[in-house]
């Protein structure tokens, strides 16, 4: 992945750089069995055009892990914490809330209203499991920079986040491209999150996964 201050100027650049790189290997490393990433903060005139053409695989590669080529139409959406990491009292309040007569549509916080699915850079984190904080080596707490997901969004419940020309399509026999366009895999249809820290001027990133 390829990202540019540009396109994405809500990304916290280090000083002088304004160009994001994203590679992992692709296979799986310990102890989640997920690939292993690495990130570069850059400068656009350094990177020329490389990584415009993939390099070819290696033969011991999982499959999983090499995104089927496809165009990126990316948008920005409003989003709202995940649920898990509400406080309390504001979790009950939404709850009574679901439940309630007001609440006609069915909608739910979790499910509809909350962080939007799928890969994303920014925002909040859409944990599949209970939320994790990320620490960088100095002790500092760590913001959501990208989430890689295995899934777009859920067939049942991703109608609020599916674009509007593809919401026919959501149905219980919807071509597996919809469900997951890019055809990657992350443990048992998981995600890999990148988190980095926005106190270290370098802006050092760590990398988390979760699966279903």
């Amino acid at each position: 992945m390829q990202l540019f201050a540009r396109d994405v100027p809500e990304l916290p650049f280090p000083d002088d750089t304004d160009t994001l790189q994203v590679l992992w290997c692709p296979v799986d490393h310990k102890p989640y069995s997920e690939p292993h990433t690495i990130v570069r903060w850059r400068k656009a005139e350094e990177v020329g055009s490389r990584l415009i053409e993939a390099p070819e695989p290696d033969p011991d590669s999982d499959d999983s892990y090499l995104p089927t080529a496809c165009v990126l139409s990316p948008e920005r959406v409003e989003e709202y914490p995940d649920g898990w990491e509400l406080p309390a009292e504001l979790r009950a309040r939404v709850w009574a809330w679901e439940e309630s007569a007001s609440n006609s549509d069915g909608w739910s916080y979790f499910s509809h209203l909350a962080t939007a699915p799928g890969s994303k850079v920014g925002g909040w984190a859409n944990w599949i499991q209970d939320p994790e904080q990320s620490v960088c080596g100095r002790g500092h707490e760590m913001a959501h920079l990208l989430t890689i997901a295995s899934w777009e969004l859920d067939i049942e419940t991703g109608r609020r986040w599916a674009p509007i020309e593809e919401r026919p399509l959501l149905t219980p026999h919807a071509p597996p491209e919809v469900q997951s366009p890019a055809d990657v895999m992350i443990q048992d249809a998981g995600s890999l999150y990148l988190f980095v820290c926005l106190e270290c001027p370098e802006r050092p990133v760590e990398s988390l996964s979760q699966g279903s």
